[in-house]
């Protein structure tokens, strides 16, 4: 389908009036109003969007999409008050993913990944971060960045890729572990990821591991974004700022200061995981509230998955944010996940709606903008457009 009009809504997100929209291939041409489009493509397939409002496609910027297995059982037993960083240590966590992974073979990982790629378009995905992260050893990674690599060539969806060194595999020595990371891993995978991604966590890396990876990452080329200040502070934003990193995820405990330190740093974003949060039962709640300031920088994403956020819906995280962070404008909990991660990923093609822009949008059943988080639990996704094409 070449060419489209999409006529008729309630709202389109960012524009001042309703506008209609006149799709040519993959890229939104004109906006505008219905006839004036008409003139200009007479042969256009009509669309009528009555009764919706009209957003750009979701970009989930943080997920861990490709694994293999299932945790349910974790769940339940941080329901019953077992902490994740207890669970993790006990040798449960993402050590039962790896095992999982270890076990699979590339075309199951594939399999497995374009099943949740597909869902993730039924609701609205359009762009996605994909980490690898539960290989661990270097053939495990590499079987994994090899199939997000698959998935980027063969799904609808746009992926960018991750390599995340998540964890020091149980029976390994630490310190060879961290050389074959910088000396090998680190290298040879730049040709299947555009960032890297490390987590700074108490019994997980310390600044000073991490600070070495991310120097050695950055000489490679690499995109720099990690997890940091989920659980403990041990300095990580203050590692983002001497690294250059580009974006710092989860931010549960964050300091005055380090919060200030974000404002300033006008590269640098903050990714909230409301539901990864709430999965785990945490204590503490991602410090959005320090960060208002910056509505520009703030990010919400999915954190997808199989242990501490089985999550792939956009309208569900951006319900969980709004009760969890109390943030009170729908319009940021949009943005959150359209434009600014879009632009935290390096993208100036997407996440707004204007011409020239690629044709990812989604059409809501809902009469104006205030309704989306309202109704996030309700099935409202009429139509998903992805590079000019229905879904």
């Amino acid at each position: 389908m070449s060419e489209i009009i999409i006529k008729n809504p309630n709202e389109v997100f960012g524009c001042a009036e309703a506008q209609s929209l006149l799709i040519k291939k993959d890229i939104i041409h004109a906006t505008g109003n219905v006839e004036s489009l008409i003139a200009q493509s007479p042969d256009a397939e009509i669309i009528d969007a009555e009764g919706t409002v009209i957003i750009p496609g979701f970009v989930d910027c943080h997920t861990h999409l490709v694994f293999a297995g299932s945790r349910e059982n974790e769940l339940f037993k941080r329901a019953a008050g077992r902490p994740y960083l207890e669970i993790l240590e006990a040798g449960g966590g993402i050590h039962n993913t790896v095992k999982a992974v270890h076990q699979a073979t590339e075309d199951e990982l594939v399999e497995n990944g374009r099943h949740f790629l597909d869902y993730a378009l039924k609701m609205g995905i359009t762009t996605i971060e994909i980490k690898s992260g539960y290989g661990l050893d270097y053939d495990n990674e590499l079987k994994m960045l090899k199939a997000i690599a698959r998935l980027k060539t063969e799904h609808a969806v746009d992926i960018v890729p991750t390599y995340l060194v998540h964890s020091v595999p149980k029976g390994v020595d630490r310190n060879t572990y961290l050389d074959e990371v910088a000396d090998r891993m680190i290298p040879d995978f730049k040709q299947y990821a555009q960032w890297f991604d490390i987590f700074i966590e108490k019994g997980v890396f310390s600044i000073e591991e991490g600070e070495r990876l991310i120097k050695k990452a950055k000489a490679e080329g690499y995109k720099i974004g990690f997890h940091t200040n989920q659980v403990n502070d041990l300095g990580g934003v203050m590692l983002a700022e001497r690294m250059g990193a580009t974006h710092i995820d989860h931010l549960e405990t964050l300091s005055d200061a380090d919060a200030n330190a974000i404002i300033k740093n006008k590269d640098l974003y903050a990714v909230f995981l409301p539901t990864a949060e709430g999965l785990v039962f945490s204590e503490h709640t991602g410090r959005i509230d320090k960060l208002m300031e910056i509505p520009e920088r703030i990010i919400l994403s999915s954190d997808f998955n199989p242990g501490s956020s089985p999550v792939l819906n956009p309208l569900f995280v951006m319900k969980a944010a709004l009760m969890r962070y109390r943030i009170s404008d729908p319009h940021l909990l949009v943005r959150s996940m359209t434009s600014n991660p879009a632009r935290m990923l390096g993208f100036t093609d997407r996440g707004v709606i204007a011409a020239g822009k690629k044709a990812d949008l989604l059409l809501l059943d809902v009469k104006n903008i205030e309704q989306i988080p309202y109704y996030a639990s309700f099935p409202i996704i009429r139509q998903v457009i992805k590079n000019g094409e229905l879904y």
